[in-house]
């Protein structure tokens, strides 16, 4: 979403099992969450989880227009996209990951990603991009889920 809206930015590779950022550093004193995605601003302050980054950068860049104005219904149904990737999307997508899921439990999470798809599918018909005709940071979020 940086690269898209314009901004310019350092990328800092992290060892999430090991909470250790690539020079060394320990990532819990960066995001007392342990994973990421983390923002480090130039005050220094920190933003976490990805709608919150994803909606900050774009408003950062409204020239960009990744962002609907905020307070319009098309705000809304952004926030509302970027919430469903997040928690309904990627969350169960990202269950598949677990070393120690079973093959009952994966077929059970297969069916619950299935229905989230086809949620998604539902939202999309007859729209090029999850809110409609702009593409947003949501469309990029959902592309890298």
């Amino acid at each position: 979403m940086a690269r898209e809206a314009g901004h310019t930015f350092d990328l800092e590779r992290v060892d999430i099992p090991n909470k250790k950022t690539a020079d060394g550093g320990d990532y819990w004193k960066i995001n007392p969450k342990g994973y990421v995605p983390a923002l480090v601003l130039d005050d220094g302050q920190v933003l976490t989880e990805v709608g919150v980054i994803c909606q900050y950068l774009g408003d950062q860049k409204p020239q960009a227009k990744l962002v609907p104005q905020f307070g319009t219904m098309e705000r809304y149904r952004l926030m509302e996209a970027l919430n469903f990737a997040s928690s309904e999307v990627h969350k169960q997508i990202g269950a598949l990951f677990n070393p120690n899921l079973t093959a009952e439990m994966k077929e059970v999470q297969l069916g619950v990603i299935g229905r989230r798809l086809d949620a998604l599918e539902k939202l999309l018909d007859g729209n090029q991009f999850i809110t409609g005709d702009k593409y947003t940071v949501a469309d990029a979020f959902l592309f890298t889920v």
